[in-house]
């Protein structure tokens, strides 16, 4: 065999371990969120903290592109206030509470390095968002006859579904047994949203809320902790 040959198969030899450990066909992962509002929508809304699930399917034997899909979900703002009711036969403390979120979800390429203690990746979705926004009415479990926390009344009352664009990036980490850590961020351009924020809340004495929303543009970018499982591998070939 040539040397220039033998320097080539010795060189696959060696890289072959770091390939097949990068050979996943599957995976899904898991990440916890924190979303940060951009632009207009940081005037009324902090921040927002959620979870996210998301899988892959490997387009091509070593698992450089493949297909994502992503569903998560983001709590942006919550409120509560108590108040007194007076039933005729006795006095009760009911709570009402506010909570708003936005439901994601988005299918796109991604561009990964699949081998080696630092893996990078990039990539791309276009999917949709639902920004909503319900109110509950709830009685203390010192207070209901089940001593459990009760429910009396929850209802949407705010809700838009909107094109979502987002593109993300990041790094991924070996933890052993082919499971690897997901830091990473995501951009989400959304384009025009109506939602409510904590301010367009106003409760009066009988714990009824008035809504006002707000209609601005609603991008946001989020910061992603988790873990990837690989479910499956391809085949690995090298030829001297």
């Amino acid at each position: 065999m040539p040397p220039r040959n033998r320097i080539v198969a010795a060189l696959g030899l060696l890289l072959l371990p770091l390939t097949a450990q990068g050979q996943a066909r599957y995976t899904v992962g898991v990440s916890a969120l924190y979303g940060q509002p951009q632009g207009p929508f940081a005037d009324n809304v902090r921040h927002g903290f959620g979870l996210d699930g998301m899988g892959t399917i490997g387009l091509d034997s070593r698992g450089i592109f493949s297909l994502k899909a992503e569903l998560g979900w983001i709590r942006l703002d919550s409120k509560s206030e108590p108040f007194i009711v007076d039933t005729g036969f006795e006095f009760l403390e009911l709570e009402s509470e506010t909570t708003s979120g936005v439901l994601t979800l988005g299918v796109g390429p991604q561009l990964a390095v699949p081998f080696g203690p630092i893996r990078p990746y990039v990539g791309g979705s276009v999917g949709f968002a639902r920004f909503a926004t319900t109110t509950a009415i709830k009685l203390s479990a010192d207070q209901s006859n089940t001593g459990q926390e009760e429910t009396i009344d929850d209802q949407t009352v705010s809700s838009d579904f909107i094109l979502s664009l987002t593109a993300s990036g990041g790094i991924r980490f070996e933890l052993g047994r082919g499971i690897l850590a997901d830091l990473g961020a995501r951009w989400h351009r959304n384009g025009e949203a109506e939602y409510v924020s904590s301010e367009g809340v106003v409760y009066n004495g009988a714990g009824v809320p008035t809504i006002t929303a707000t209609r601005s543009e609603a991008d946001f970018l989020v910061y992603r902790l988790g873990i990837v499982i690989p479910l499956g591998r391809g085949n690995v070939t090298v030829t001297p």
